[in-house]
């Protein structure tokens, strides 16, 4: 009998939620999903990129155990060469898959690439996969476009496309790859949900309404089109914000415009959150809500809906269609501001029965629209070294 394949997966930061010394969302759930069938080592940065520090609480520079799932070495050095260090790590491990989260990451992405590919022409057994994570869609290119022109340019005059096997989580990402890379080799496999129960929440009253939106701060995630949008809602609506600031100079501007607001308006800006509280802040609000310009899959959105709270976003998630399902609402992202506005103002005129129906509709479109074993299933094919 073979024994199981060894994975080797690397991604670029921590995200600031998981403080506690573990990785982002969707490797995490990935992690817990696939562990019992393949030897998996975690390769990361040690940094909370929003504080520029190394997270507290974790050990560094080792491979340490996480949960008994896994090999994790949280690195907390900046400078890791040309590739003398992901060699090292290759030839320690000799992994069966190289798994490379992202694309832009100068150390965690670009550096593991171009090693991965002067080992692979050694041990050609090894297979080496790229997810972008969404990092191609129209809406992320648009952001620092010439960093991405650089990204390009290197793969392409160092050929290492011909090394490479696609990972993509849905129909529109295939699309997204081919059309920088059309002859790719792709393979789907969906995001592994995170469903929380369903919460209580406090009893919907006509006029009112309590938003609430767990994201980074950066202009990708739309914060500033709401408060745009709630400049003109008469009625009485608070809205909690969670989660880090990454871009500095976009939540000046969102404060800005903040201070402006009408009295009828409260925005209350909580900072970051740990994963352990995101129950007690879903318990706090009626409705979620998230614009983005761009989400490969949206966790927050999926944990929001699963708990029963209906869905404010865009056609640029894959949660298209909502109000069809009477499970929030999902605006065309050119007339992003006349969606907010006829959204934001549905819900507060909301009365309870339609909306407790609003919040049991929530439940059940993302248990539809999540199957376990199938995304299993995909991954087995993606991991498949035949």
């Amino acid at each position: 009998m073979n024994s199981p394949s060894k994975i080797l997966i690397i991604y670029d930061h921590f995200s600031p939620a998981w403080k506690a010394g573990g990785p982002i969302r969707s490797i995490e759930q990935l992690i817990q999903q696939i562990s019992s069938d393949y030897h998996l080592y975690v390769l990361c940065s040690a940094y909370d990129y929003a504080e520029n520090k190394v997270i507290d609480n974790i050990t560094t520079d080792k491979w340490v155990d996480w949960q008994g799932k896994a090999k994790v070495y949280y690195n907390s050095k900046h400078n890791l060469g040309i590739g003398g260090f992901f060699t090292r790590i290759y030839n320690e491990i000799n992994p069966d898959i190289i798994f490379i989260n992202g694309l832009y990451s100068l150390s965690y992405n670009i550096k593991p690439l171009i090693a991965a590919c002067a080992f692979i022409k050694k041990h050609k057994q090894t297979k080496l996969i790229l997810s972008p994570r969404g990092m191609l869609h129209p809406g992320a290119l648009s952001q620092k476009r010439y960093k991405k022109k650089i990204f390009f340019l290197v793969f392409k005059l160092l050929r290492i496309q011909k090394y490479i096997s696609w990972h993509a989580t849905d129909d529109k990402e295939v699309h997204f790859i081919r059309s920088k890379f059309r002859d790719a080799r792709i393979t789907i496999a969906g995001n592994f949900p995170k469903l929380s129960k369903p919460l209580p929440t406090q009893v919907k009253e006509r006029g009112k309404l309590i938003m609430g939106t767990i994201a980074l701060i950066s202009p990708m995630k739309n914060h500033l089109e709401i408060i745009k949008t709630l400049h003109s809602i008469k009625q009485q609506i608070t809205w909690h914000i969670y989660g880090p600031v990454k871009d500095q100079a976009y939540w000046d501007l969102c404060n800005k415009a903040i201070n402006d607001l009408p009295s009828n308006i409260q925005v209350v800006y909580h900072g970051s959150i740990p994963p352990d509280k995101v129950t007690l802040a879903l318990e706090q609000i009626q409705v979620f809500i998230l614009p983005s310009k761009s989400e490969n899959f949206g966790h927050s959105i999926c944990e929001a809906l699963s708990a029963g709270r209906p869905v404010i976003t865009t056609d640029t998630t894959p949660y298209s269609n909502l109000q069809h399902f009477k499970a929030g609402y999902t605006s065309n992202l050119p007339k992003l501001n006349e969606g907010l506005s006829k959204a934001i103002q549905y819900f507060a005129d909301m009365e309870a029965v339609e909306f407790d129906s609003h919040k049991e509709n929530a439940i059940n479109y993302i248990h539809k629209k999540m199957d376990l074993q199938k995304i299993i299933s995909h991954y087995q094919n993606l991991f498949s070294i035949a």
